[in-house]
């Protein structure tokens, strides 16, 4: 069978005798640690109780900066509708989509939030007008209950936000008997969100839902006091959330678009409707936009860390036409806990952060040390993304450490997840060096299990076209025995082949070769798996690096430029 062949079930990973979460040595889990901000937060949503229920008017219609898809219209005609990578056979006179058998969580999540609004909005058709009236109506007509996935506190955000946004879209040419409804069913569902704060976690979530109750403040009659108080617990959230640097304290560079999404286009709402934008709220995005470029690899993707995984190219390209000034930022990201290392047509982003202690740790990735790569448009050593569906094998593999270009002993990962799943390791992290050319930095991830630290060096040419790494293992505690890996996920673009035994050789799509050499263990090749994809788990190649850990030892590994692509070689 050829390997881009192979299926869901071919790939996936099958119990290892030592799983890579497993806990290291005997020490305690680490309490959540929650600051002084984040109490202040919850008592104040705790005692934000009212909003007006009177049916109010629409006095603004917010912007859409998110980009659309017009051929869901088609899609319809022909019997299907498909969202978020998932398709659903839509039968004649049967079941409404909002109430078809086949639609799991993940489904009805984004079907209940309504974003897909925008698709049909894009259409500028008549027919697209009417389906997107036909289908709010019908979600009207039916009755659900606040303990359903359609009330959750992010579905019904992005289902107020939505309604708001495309609110033109959808009472163009209605009965004002039907505009009276929709503004009233509206105006419950806002109701209802703002009773769902107090339950909404810490977090994105919150900023999401805090953003919906803030825009329908604005947007809607009779909501100053709505307005004020979620104006200020989202400003609260704000500063409690997003670093100095820019990052999310999650520490998933992914979060940060979805928080500027948000606050955007409310940014544009105060201004709209003459009043000052909060302090609090520039000043977070200025800190935002600059880490999306820090976070931006060659090939227009983020940097799969710590839940990131496939990234909006169009939606990218929107948010950084907010960042007119191109406010530069600091190579090394210090509260965010990465380093980018860039030169020539290489850039490489490496995770160098302790695992999130306020918000997160429940998402986060055992990544420490490792790297992703990219030549100019193309990616080359990558990890292996976070898994969007429900298999817990694969959410657990995903967030391992065997799944990250980085060392692993004994296929452990180098932090401890507890029962609760969150990512507890490494603490101990040192940093030498971080900056555009390489870094230096030691982890105590392996200390506890094995007495072992890891310390990982890596040095980047002026001109990009060989990246030099050594990692070391260096005795802290007594030493227990080990096998070593050093794993390099390859992207599926990548074909490799073997040239010797020491050397490796990487074809990138444009014909470009690159050559990996090592010295200190044995070189393999062995099949990955590449997660960051829509459609599913995708096969993949990875070297890896083999050897039995000792105290004292180190492996050089090099990638280099072999043979430059077909049309930059000299004809001579």
């Amino acid at each position: 069978m050829d390997r881009y062949q192979k299926t869901s079930e071919d790939l996936a990973p099958e119990a290892p005798n030592k799983p890579a979460a497993s806990p290291q040595g005997k020490s305690s889990p680490q309490p959540e640690k929650v600051g002084l901000l984040q109490h202040k937060i919850n008592h104040a949503i705790d005692q934000f109780t009212g909003t007006g229920v009177d049916t109010p008017e629409l006095l603004f219609v917010p912007d859409d900066l998110q980009t659309s898809d017009p051929s869901l219209l088609s899609e319809i005609a022909l019997g299907h509708f498909g969202l978020d990578g998932m398709f659903i056979e839509l039968e004649e006179g049967g079941a409404s989509i909002f109430e078809h058998p086949e639609t799991d969580d993940s489904y009805n999540r984004v079907l209940h939030g309504f974003a897909w609004l925008r698709d049909l909005r894009a259409c500028d058709d008549f027919d697209a007008q009417k389906e997107a009236q036909r289908l709010v109506f019908k979600w009207m007509d039916l009755v659900w209950q606040p303990e359903d996935i359609a009330y959750e506190p992010e579905v019904l955000a992005r289902r107020i936000t939505s309604f708001l946004s495309n609110s033109s879209f959808i009472l163009r040419g209605v009965r004002k008997e039907r505009t009276m409804r929709y503004m009233r069913i509206l105006s419950q569902q806002v109701v209802e969100l703002h009773s769902k704060l107090n339950t909404t976690p810490p977090g994105v979530a919150r900023i999401h839902v805090l953003s919906a109750l803030a825009m329908a403040g604005l947007c809607l009659s009779r909501q100053n006091e709505l307005l004020e108080k979620t104006t200020s617990l989202l400003m609260s959230e704000l500063k409690l959330q997003i670093f100095a640097d820019g990052g999310h304290c999650s520490r998933n560079p992914a979060a940060i678009l979805t928080i500027l999404f948000e606050i955007l286009p409310l940014k544009q709402c105060f201004i709209s409707r003459g009043r000052d934008v909060p302090s609090e709220l520039n000043k977070a995005i200025r800190r935002m936009l600059p880490m999306i470029r820090f976070f931006r690899l060659g090939d227009s993707s983020l940097a799969r860390f710590n839940g990131a995984s496939t990234t909006p190219t169009d939606a990218l390209a929107t948010l950084l036409a907010y960042d007119e000034r191109n406010r530069p930022f600091d190579a090394h990201a210090k509260q965010s806990g990465y380093t980018r290392i860039q030169d020539g047509s290489v850039t490489i982003l490496c995770d160098i952060g302790s695992p999130p202690v306020i918000i997160g740790g429940r998402n986060a990735h055992a990544g420490c040390l490792s790297f992703e790569m990219t030549v100019r448009h193309v990616p080359l050593v990558v990890n292996s993304g976070a898994y969007q569906g429900t298999d817990k094998r694969w959410q657990d593999f995903a967030r391992s450490t065997m799944a990250h270009s980085t060392l692993i002993l004994d296929d452990y990962s180098s932090g401890s997840f507890d029962k609760k799943g969150r990512l507890l390791g490494p603490e101990k992290i040192y940093i030498v060096r971080a900056d555009l050319s390489g870094l230096d930095v030691v982890h105590h991830g392996y200390v506890d299990r094995f007495g072992l630290s890891h310390r990982r060096q890596m040095t980047l040419s002026y001109d990009g076209l060989r990246l030099e790494g050594v990692d070391h293992l260096e005795a802290i505690a007594e030493v227990s025995e080990a096998q070593l890996s050093v794993r390099f996920h390859l992207h599926p673009l990548i074909e490799i082949a073997r040239s010797d035994e020491d050397n490796l050789l990487m074809t990138l799509p444009d014909g470009e070769i690159w050559r990996f050499y090592a010295k200190g263990a044995q070189i393999e090749m062995e099949d990955s798996v590449y997660l960051a994809y829509r459609r599913g788990p995708q096969p993949a190649h990875q070297i890896v690096l083999n050897a039995k850990a000792r105290a004292g030892m180190r492996i050089d590994w090099l990638f280099e430029q072999y043979r430059r692509r077909p049309q930059e070689e000299d004809p001579s």
